[in-house]
């Protein structure tokens, strides 16, 4: 065939590029799944099925689970991440980051100090 048609429809450069377009864990995602290949064209249908899961989710929701499974698995995979989305995980995780990131109230109530009682200075 003539070069003009010879062309692949997807890159490792678009693939890229659209996982950047949803954040840099998704990116980090498709990085490590290239890594693990010999030849980059194996690694297509692998990081265009993990990228298709911002389609029946949300990219947000991608970018969430890409998050949770890079703390989990060395080279995750679409199972890891379909995984991940059906059982709603990233969800939980998210509240979860957001339950701790924020300030601790104090729910014992006013602890009076030492001078109340007559302590220190009053001995």
């Amino acid at each position: 065939m003539p070069d003009q048609f010879n062309q692949p429809e997807w890159d490792d450069i678009r693939i890229k590029r659209w996982a950047d377009s949803i954040g840099s864990n998704a990116v980090e995602v498709i990085e490590r799944i290239f890594r693990e290949v010999k030849i980059k064209e194996q690694g297509y249908n692998s990081s265009l099925s993990v990228l298709r899961l911002s389609k029946t989710y949300s990219e947000a929701r991608l970018e969430t689970a890409c998050e949770l499974v890079l703390t989990r698995v060395r080279v995750p995979r679409y199972h890891h991440l379909k995984a991940i989305l059906a059982a709603n995980q990233d969800q939980i995780y998210l509240e979860q980051r957001k339950a701790s990131s924020k300030p601790q109230q104090n729910t014992q109530g006013y602890v009076r100090g030492a001078e109340y009682y007559g302590g220190d200075s009053n001995d």
